[in-house]
């Protein structure tokens, strides 16, 4: 997964809760990313348009919540 734009809350916190989560987080998109959690998921940053261009999916914090939530049985 990689994360992109300014979040609400610190990147190395929703790094951290991924990471516990059992997910690998990397630092740019690449046809094996399988998701990106962006401020805004109408972004139009170069990591968005990139994921975009592979198919990637392109979620916003509250759904990665949502699923990390889902992941850990809500210990995220």
């Amino acid at each position: 997964m990689v994360l992109t734009g300014e979040m609400r809350e610190p990147r190395e916190v929703w790094e951290s809760r991924a990471l516990s989560a059992g997910l690998s987080v990397k630092g740019g998109v690449t046809k094996k990313t399988a998701l990106v959690i962006a401020a805004d998921p109408d972004s139009l940053s170069g990591k968005a348009d990139k994921a975009r261009s592979y198919g990637i999916p392109i979620v916003s914090e509250d759904m990665f919540a949502g699923l990390l939530g889902e992941l850990t049985g809500g210990r995220a």
